[in-house]
């Protein structure tokens, strides 16, 4: 091949990937459970029905989970999912779960978890709403 023949462009396979499921963000606090190691705390950033992020920042980079790793997530009211880590970047990381997560059940222990937050914030929250819907 010279210079000046042309170089022909092979196309990249198409590949069949599945769309992602939507996430639904959140802050909900968790633990990550690890054979051979302490619990850590962790914040659950967003949930889908197959997987979820989570964030530990008190963790230091070498006890992250690491890409692979068969996990156990529990999320309040005691419920615990098996996960296998699909990717960690800085101190989070992201699971797929091995059984379907109910994310609706999960929003509304939330907010079951939550409702005095609610009502302490509703006097503040409601004139503020009033306030920025007339602007």
């Amino acid at each position: 091949m010279t210079d000046s023949q042309p170089i022909e462009a092979t196309p990249l396979p198409t590949r069949h990937l599945q769309p992602r499921a939507p996430r639904q963000r959140t802050l909900i606090g968790g633990l990550l459970l690890r054979q051979a190691m302490a619990q850590q705390g962790i914040i659950i950033r967003n949930v889908s029905p197959h997987g979820l992020c989570a964030a530990s920042r008190g963790t230091p980079r070498e006890a992250m989970p690491l890409h692979g790793e068969i996990v156990c997530i529990r999320l309040p009211e005691n419920r615990e999912h098996l996960a296998r880590v699909r990717w960690v970047e800085d101190h989070a990381f992201g699971v797929e779960l091995f059984s379907a997560l109910d994310v609706e059940a999960l929003a509304a222990a939330n907010r079951r978890r939550n409702a005095h937050f609610l009502q302490m914030l509703d006097p503040v929250v409601r004139p503020m709403a009033a306030h920025l819907s007339s602007i």
